[in-house]
């Protein structure tokens, strides 16, 4: 069976590479088995991308075995400079949509898990990285998954006056249709990661946990404070937009540990509120959050519904939309700036016979310019990985973005501690 992508997996076109250090033996031949495993419970893994009549379509079940790739792995930049290779690899048609790179030692190893973004978010490459490892050591059973589609994302939803909806979806489809074939862009990013400390990351649980919002709250004003520091009003984007996990019983069709590529979007509107005070600020911005994710459940079918309406174009012409876009996006990504939060990282139970030691990440885009920063907690400490395009944000103003939300947290929270740059402290480029 075969479907041809939707206009927003065409515009989503990008890899995502999770880099962890293993300290324990694994053995190749369970290493491949715990990749076959974890395959043949996710029809994304099993899909492969074929060019065919009418553009680009996925053919479910037409995908090899997972590549796995073995390396010796020699010294602690090993796992960072490979992946830099991989964010820019592309994935040959007839192979699946995700990869591993070993990087292997004798009591250490690092293994990539290399994925496109037209398949999973960053969530779901979480729940393959998480099921491969405990797969190495745990023969408890994956039940496999039937594929899923659009059409199950939008269920039972129907919409009011059907015959408008087709109508707009028409006009738009013609109006894409007239774009110009083009070239995709070559996009470029610059970033930076760090941590914040154990005493920051205790800090700023502990006061979100008094004040009962979350630690996401706090860290999207933090980041509004800094963009304003740090960029100044008339280089400001206006808006920062958070990821929506689809999962967690907001989507029916879609299972806590199930794959798919998005969900919903939070916005946050920047600027508006410098002079509130920062607790007040964060309070508020929790409950605009908590309603804001009621609402985007309640909307994501009718979503769903009307972009599989939309007939898409040729990909060259949708690299038109995304040039145009690109070329009139005011401060930054289309006047946007992502914040996306993973959470506290959990690949490993505490029966294991590994050991989590590390865990980055790295991001490259084919299509929209990348401006955001990824969150998520490592062994209590918080970590950050700031990206932005070339033609977003320069080195010197990633580091003054990282500098300033920084100090924003540090004088909310009343610390001193520095920020703990990882390996690579100058803005490292991708593309």
């Amino acid at each position: 069976m075969s479907r041809r992508l939707s206009t927003i997996e065409h515009l989503i076109d990008g890899s995502i590479v999770y880099a962890i250090r293993i300290e324990g033996r694994i053995d190749e031949a369970r290493l491949r088995l715990a990749l076959s495993r974890v395959q043949a419970k996710h029809p994304a893994l099993r899909a492969t991308l074929r060019s065919q009549r009418g553009g680009l379509h996925y053919v479910d079940d037409g995908a090899g075995a997972v590549p796995l790739r073995i390396q010796p792995l020699r010294g602690r930049d090993d796992a960072r400079e490979e992946a830099q290779r991989e964010l820019l690899r592309p994935y040959p048609e007839g192979q699946p949509q995700l990869r591993v790179v070993w990087l292997r030692g004798i009591e250490r190893s690092e293994l990539l898990f290399v994925a496109s973004h037209r398949i999973c978010d960053g969530m779901s490459l979480l729940i393959v990285a998480r099921e491969t490892l405990r797969a190495l050591y745990d023969d408890a059973p994956l039940t496999p998954y039937s594929p899923i589609s659009a059409a199950d994302i939008v269920g039972d939803y129907r919409p009011a006056h059907p015959w408008r909806r087709r109508w707009l979806a028409r006009a738009i489809g013609l109006l894409l249709r007239l774009l110009p074939p083009l070239a995709p862009p070559q996009n470029r990013e610059h970033h930076l990661e760090w941590n914040a400390g154990a005493v920051l990351s205790s800090a700023l649980r502990l006061r979100c946990k008094r004040e009962g919002v979350s630690v996401h709250a706090a860290l999207l004003v933090a980041l509004d404070r800094a963009l304003l520091a740090a960029l100044g009003r008339d280089s400001l984007p206006a808006w920062i937009e958070s990821p929506m996990d689809g999962r967690r019983g907001r989507i029916a069709a879609l299972a806590d540990d199930r794959l798919f590529y998005g969900g919903g979007g939070l916005k946050y509107r920047t600027g508006e509120s410098p002079e509130t005070d920062y607790w007040d600020q964060v309070r508020a911005a929790h409950r605009s959050l908590q309603e804001q994710i009621e609402r985007e459940t309640s909307e994501i079918p009718s979503r769903y519904h009307f972009c599989e309406l939309i007939r898409p174009p040729a990909p060259s012409q949708l690299n038109a939309l995304v040039r145009l876009g690109n070329s009139l996006g005011l401060n930054g990504s289309w006047n946007r700036f992502t914040l996306s939060n993973l959470g506290a990282l959990e690949l490993l139970d505490d029966q294991a016979p590994l050991r989590l030691d590390d865990f980055r990440l790295y991001v490259h885009s084919r299509t929209v310019r990348a401006l955001g920063l990824i969150v998520y907690a490592l062994h209590g400490q918080l970590r950050f990985y700031l990206m932005a395009d070339e033609h977003c944000l320069n080195p010197d103003r990633l580091l003054a973005l990282r500098e300033a939300l920084m100090a924003e947290l540090r004088e909310q929270l009343g610390q001193t501690e520095r920020v703990a740059p990882m390996p690579a402290e100058a803005p490292a480029l991708v593309g």
